[in-house]
């Protein structure tokens, strides 16, 4: 299922991408009278503050590239009018890790914004810490139990219920496990 219309990313042109990866070298490596300029030409196109420290880290989690492309995205901010099957294909697209890193930690946000205080992130792809029970989805040996893993509809069900926000259009669904 693609990402609905309304809600995909729009592209950031080759030139901005490649003036900000410049940028983010230049920023890395600049002393502390020439940053604060650099940090400004930065923010002129980010779509977010990013701090001194992100610079110099951002390599730790994530190539420039990716760096680059996320603090171009808008900030996600929670939609009013959102439907269920819209928030099912942006999971879909989140579960599936198809898309490039930068669009998924975008979506990946825009979750949590639908959602706030569910920790998708933990609920999505570690949802034995997110259950505070490692017994529910991992066997004697630590592999995930196949039978334990969430459908789309239930991931997303603990998803309202953490928030409480309950999506008109949602389908009512048991949850197999209760929540933490």
């Amino acid at each position: 299922m693609p990402i609905p219309e309304r809600f995909r990313l729009q592209p950031a042109s080759d030139d901005i991408v490649a003036r900000m990866c410049d940028l983010c070298d230049e920023i890395e490596d600049a002393d502390d009278m020439n940053r604060d300029h650099l940090l400004a030409q930065w923010h002129e196109h980010s779509q977010r503050h990013c701090d001194v420290i992100e610079f110099k880290t951002y390599w730790k989690a994530v190539d420039k590239e990716s760096f680059v492309r996320e603090a171009l995205n808008p900030e996600p901010c929670l939609v009013d009018d959102v439907t269920y099957q819209e928030v099912v294909a942006i999971y879909e697209f989140v579960a599936s890790a198809e898309g490039k890193e930068y669009e998924t930690s975008y979506y990946l946000a825009w979750l949590e914004a639908q959602f706030p205080n569910s920790n998708m992130s933990d609920l999505i792809y570690w949802p034995d810490e997110w259950f505070e029970d490692a017994s529910l989805f991992r066997d004697a040996n630590g592999a995930f139990k196949a039978e334990s893993e969430l459908s789309t509809d239930q991931t997303l069900a603990y998803a309202m219920a953490k928030s409480q926000r309950k999506l008109a259009d949602a389908p009512d669904v048991a949850l197999p496990f209760p929540l933490p």
